[in-house]
């Protein structure tokens, strides 16, 4: 091989080595050239333009949106010829050596590693000098919320009284994460995500610049599948340029759909219709197609969950929606979709999905998790709410019931629960209908009678019922009084007659079962015989309680004990019986707790 052929090899060694990827080769070059970015742009060519340039700004957005870009930008303004200028000329030394990345007065540091407080003061005493070539000494510390809280602090005191003619720019996307302190001493700036229209003009124009045509649809789908991050943009925008450059006008939308493995807008909006009616079988066959053709599981998910956002805004916001970006008969089909949905639904399937993304991230079975994701959104809203459930157990449905005889043999579902396999539709619990009760006839006669009609009364409140059950009814009286009171120490029937709202129902239930105007007192009882209302106060004059014993003293009086209760009758254990020449035992004998 001669020397005049292998020329031509090297230089195409040489050009594929020096090939840059879009997102750097179409890095805007001046703050015009940067999209979506209109306020920030205009409070920066203000600074500039009145020459009041603050010493510390904070760059704050979501990935991808021009954070570190604007930050090269402001260094050239600041260090061009004619600067400060809001227009760089691009063309003087300080430019052309910023955009080179060689200018030794425009320092970047990448602060997720060097967080440190050593690097903080590495990069205190570098700043102290005076600057070499240019103006203006700009630092721009990249992911800044990376340092450490020691580094922050120790670079406080130069954040707010830095050396003449230095410039700090911090970049971060997550603002929250830098303390207030930093924040304090910084002009912040908020990046915004950009527009899908912004979005498909900057892709059009590179792609004209590149020599390709890509169709307007394909441009619009990049757009909108990218969440407003202009280098995700361009980065998926490169992946299409080889292919669309080969297959020239057979590149549409179905072969971008192909490359990239998306799902596409119709095949999610027939799975969420199939979601949406509780289809779970349909949602475990999409789940496998997407494994078969090899399509990423989160990402596929995510588009669910957006087509789902839209059906909630078109719910909520109406029909002609501007914050819903699909047009045409798109936005037909998802309208209709939201015509017969229910916002609380939504809300459930919407949270479902984000659950099974964030699962996604997290582990390794990802087959395993899409798919309970997508039954865990075709049931979504087929469980009763916790409104639901209150309302069944004010109105006693929660009451044991009599099982209903199985055709098969086999167990039958509780009474108020949902059907299994009864579609995705939210459905309220049922209770089988209850007889009406026949209301009391005439004046009782005595107060068994009395008991006995509130029982039947209280027949739909089992456990005011069992309750009732447990109480000792007199009257009524000449005088029209009756007396309930409470016969037994267990804490659940004690605590549930002094709540207000039940003892009221408890003494409607008594004079509705009296056939006449009555008055009704509630009483709880002790243990030693006394008694008190539901308010607690005394009825009956206490018994003396019971002296702790012998033994009950020693143990109280080497560990500081008091007594609290002395045991009732109906909890002491009786010994077994013993021979006649053991002693008895004394069954009021308190034990030594």
């Amino acid at each position: 091989m001669t020397g005049m052929d292998a020329a031509p090899n090297d230089g195409d060694s040489n050009a594929r080595e020096a090939y840059q990827v879009v997102a750097r080769r179409f890095r805007p070059q001046t703050f015009s050239e940067l999209v979506g970015q209109d306020e920030v742009l205009r409070s920066l060519r203000s600074a500039l333009e009145q020459g009041r340039v603050p010493h510390s700004f904070v760059f704050s957005g979501s990935r991808g949106v021009g954070k570190t870009t604007s930050a090269r930008i402001l260094a050239r303004c600041l260090n061009c010829d004619k600067g400060p200028t809001p227009e760089p000329c691009g063309t003087c030394e300080s430019c052309v050596s910023i955009l080179a990345g060689s200018n030794p007065d425009v320092i970047e540091v990448d602060a997720a590693s060097n967080n440190g407080v050593d690097d903080v003061r590495r990069l205190r005493e570098s700043v102290s000098f005076a600057t070499m070539q240019s103006r203006y000494r700009v630092v721009i510390l990249d992911e800044a919320h990376m340092m450490s809280k020691a580094a922050f602090n120790a670079f406080l005191k130069t954040l707010e009284e830095p050396p003449p003619k230095v410039v700090f720019i911090l970049a971060t996307t997550e603002l929250h994460r830098l303390p207030d302190t930093i924040r304090s001493r910084c002009q912040v700036l908020l990046f915004k995500r950009v527009g899908e229209e912004d979005l498909q003009k900057r892709l059009r124009m590179i792609a004209e610049q590149d020599g390709v045509t890509v169709p307007d649809e394909v441009l619009a789908e990049i757009a909108g599948s990218v969440r407003g991050g202009v280098r995700d943009a361009e980065t998926a925008l490169e992946r299409v340029l080889p292919l669309a450059r080969d297959m020239g006008d057979k590149f549409d939308l179905a072969a971008y759909r192909t490359l990239t493995s998306r799902l596409g807008t119709d095949a999610v909006v027939d799975v969420v219709a199939a979601l949406m009616a509780g289809d779970a079988k349909r949602g475990l066959h999409f789940a496998n197609d997407l494994q078969q053709h090899g399509t990423d599981e989160r990402e596929a998910l995510g588009e669910i969950v957006d087509m789902l956002r839209w059906v909630m805004l078109l719910k909520v916001d109406g029909a002609d929606s501007v914050l819903v970006s699909l047009t045409g008969s798109m936005r037909e089909q998802v309208q209709a979709i939201a015509k017969d949905a229910d916002t609380a639904r939504l809300d459930a399937m919407i949270g479902a999905g984000l659950l099974g993304r964030d699962r996604l991230r997290r582990l390794e079975d990802r087959s395993a998790v899409l798919e309970v994701a997508l039954i865990r959104m075709a049931q979504a809203g087929s469980m009763a709410t916790l409104s639901d459930l209150l309302a069944e157990v004010r109105s006693g449905g929660f009451a044991p019931q009599a099982p209903a005889p199985s055709l098969g043999g086999g167990r039958q579902p509780p009474p108020g629960r949902p059907q299994a396999g009864g579609g995705g539709a939210r459905t309220a619990v049922q209770t089988p209908p209850k007889a009406p009760v026949a209301r009391p006839v005439g004046p009782v006669a005595n107060a068994k009678e009395l008991k006995s009609r509130a029982m039947v009364l209280l027949e739909s409140r089992k456990m005011l019922q069992a309750t009732l059950e447990l109480c000792r009814v007199e009257g009524p009286s000449e005088q029209g009084k009756v007396v309930v009171t409470l016969e037994t120490e267990r804490k659940m029937h004690i605590d549930r007659l002094k709540s207000s709202v039940i003892e009221q129902e408890m003494k409607q239930a008594v004079r509705d079962a009296a056939g006449r105007e009555v008055t009704v007192e509630i009483r709880i009882g002790g243990a030693d015989g006394s008694s008190t209302d539901a308010s607690g106060g005394d009825k009956t004059p206490a018994k003396p309680v019971a002296k702790p014993g012998e033994k009950a003293q020693t143990v109280m009086k080497k560990f500081g004990g008091r007594v609290v209760q002395v045991n009732p009758p109906d909890r002491i254990q009786k010994p077994a019986p013993s021979a006649p020449d053991e002693e008895a035992v004394d069954p009021g004998q308190s034990s030594g707790e």
